[in-house]
């Protein structure tokens, strides 16, 4: 039981990464790419879209961090 549960939070860690967080860091990258020639500043677009990275790479770290204490305690 404790084997099935983790691959299918590992497969939803993946999910995640894969699907939600990658996409918005390219966004995040063209960003930068296109404001680097305007010189050192940091342009405001990419707090914003950092901040709604940030609760869903939380919950992937989460996610990881289950997965290995299902692994290690094997519980049920």
């Amino acid at each position: 039981m404790w084997l099935n549960v983790s691959i299918l939070l590992a497969l939803l860690m993946v999910g995640l990464i894969d699907g939600w967080i990658e996409p918005r860091m390219k966004k995040i990258r063209i960003t930068i790419a296109e404001r680097q020639d305007q010189g050192n500043d940091i342009p405001a677009e990419f707090g914003l879209q950092l901040k709604k990275i940030v609760p869903i790479e939380m919950a992937a770290m989460l996610l990881m961090i289950a997965v290995l204490v299902l692994m290690v305690v094997k519980p049920f």
